[in-house]
């Protein structure tokens, strides 16, 4: 039992010991310094092409998002391949990001260098927006499929957390739903950007801590080269918000593809392929013989991939007539996604069978006609799912009259239109906060607030 005295001994080494500097007191100029709380580190997984400029947005969108929300992280951008073109985009406009080259898998190479490095300080992986994880829709190569989850696994092995921002998610063949359901439902996170791949994975009984409905990373894109846009502009003519886009996309290789090709970027097309581009490109001209009798304004036509220049030339511009090709500005060469912004803010609006150059017309509050086909996958639903449905078609299965009427309508009603793209970008970024809370909460971070 403390008797008075004690308690007045204590009391009295209490107060001694309160004012003393803590080096002073018994045993704690011993003890080891606590390292104050570093940073988190978020390793992202992007930039899937140099020669798609939807491949490319991806990055700088996500990364937009990243430094708004969670400005106290550090970014490490992983491109497996070389990306010269994005990197350029990248180190000019988000100077602070580190890249990290490498594989995770070279044969019997031990896994080291800067890539371990970076797994190894992550607080948390990211694997950015695309469709890379589906097997037997594109095709059954095993061992690409098991070589794009090795990371997940050794994410697991060492306690790091993981998420997937913006996939679609359209097949998995058998063997591979067990092993995909194993390896996703141990993630933090999986945000789909079209709905129809979250009720997938739901209907499959997929159980990440976290599955909803979360924006492709690309409509956080909001990069530019005004330089090289603005050029480009006053070169053909170009008035702000005088000008259609057109984006195409056809069954042809990709000019880099020195290989068999893919199932949409054939090496060789069959003849029932290359008559499905002959049908969807005269849609194509006659929606652009239309708009130009029908408004006066004229019409650019945009490549979002690179094997698409030509095939514009050939398959639009050079069939047109001649009054209709005076109001016609073939973009000859390819370019990078800060100047395809550059140029996009100042259409008036956009026409696409490609999704990615939309998404950076809404970004800009342009409005757009999304003719999507269909064996691109669910990925087509994205704009349906941002409140934009009636301004989403079938690129095979709708006439050209309609997809004409409805830039008509676009046009005549312009306000009304712009009003639609703002709601739609309201609901984005308020997903796109939503998600973001949820990367802070993974890496430790509590609410930011005022975004």
């Amino acid at each position: 039992m403390t008797t008075r005295r004690d308690f007045i001994k204590l009391s009295a080494l209490s107060s001694a010991t309160a004012i003393l500097p803590a080096e002073s007191l018994p045993g704690v100029a011993d003890r080891p310094a606590v390292a104050p709380p570093r940073n988190p580190v978020i390793l992202l997984r992007s930039s899937w092409n140099d020669a798609n400029i939807g491949d490319q947005g991806h990055t700088p969108g996500t990364l937009r998002l990243l430094e708004r929300y969670v400005p106290e992280a550090e970014i490490l951008l992983w491109h497996q391949d070389p990306r010269p073109e994005t990197e350029k985009v990248i180190t000019r406009h988000f100077p602070k990001v580190k890249i990290v080259r490498g594989a995770f898998y070279d044969r019997d190479k031990p896994f080291e260098g800067e890539l371990k490095e970076a797994f190894d300080r992550a607080s948390l992986y990211i694997v950015n927006s695309g469709m890379v994880y589906n097997y037997g829709l594109f095709g059954y190569e095993w061992g690409t499929t098991m070589a794009g989850l090795t990371p997940f696994y050794y994410c697991l092995d060492r306690g790091i957390p993981f998420g997937l921002y913006g996939q679609s998610f359209d097949k998995f063949a058998h063997p591979a739903m067990p092993v995909f359901k194993d390896v996703l439902s141990r993630a933090a996170f999986i945000y789909c950007r079209d709905d129809e791949s979250r009720a997938f994975l739901s209907e499959h009984a997929f159980r990440p801590g976290k599955l909803e409905f979360g924006p492709d990373g690309c409509f956080g894109i909001d990069v530019r080269d005004e330089e090289k846009g603005m050029a480009f502009l006053k070169k053909n003519g170009l008035e702000d918000q005088k000008f259609l886009t057109v984006v195409i996309r056809t069954n042809t290789p990709h000019l880099y593809d020195k290989s068999k090709g893919s199932p949409l970027n054939p090496a060789q097309p069959t003849p029932a392929q290359q008559e499905q581009d002959r049908q969807r490109l005269g849609k194509v001209r006659e929606l652009i013989t239309t708009w130009v009798r029908e408004t006066g304004l004229k019409v650019l036509l945009a490549p979002e991939v690179s094997k698409e220049v030509a095939q514009a030339k050939t398959g639009v511009y050079d069939q047109l007539s001649a009054d209709i090709q005076r109001q016609v500005v073939w973009r000859d060469t390819y370019w990078n996604a800060d100047e395809a912004m550059s140029v996009y803010a100042r259409a008036h609006s956009m026409f696409g069978i490609e999704p990615h150059s939309l998404i950076m017309g809404l970004a800009l509050g342009v409005p757009v006609v999304h003719a999507r086909p269909l064996a691109h996958g669910r990925k087509g639903w994205m704009f349906r799912d941002i409140g934009l449905g009636n301004w989403l078609f079938e690129i095979d299965q709708t006439p050209a009259e309609a997809l004409s009427a409805e830039l008509l309508t676009i046009h005549r009603d312009y306000p009304a239109a712009k009003a639609r793209v703002n709601k739609a970008m309201a609901f984005v970024r308020q997903r796109q906060a939503a998600t973001m809370q949820v990367v802070r909460q993974t890496v430790g971070l509590s609410a930011k607030k005022n975004q």
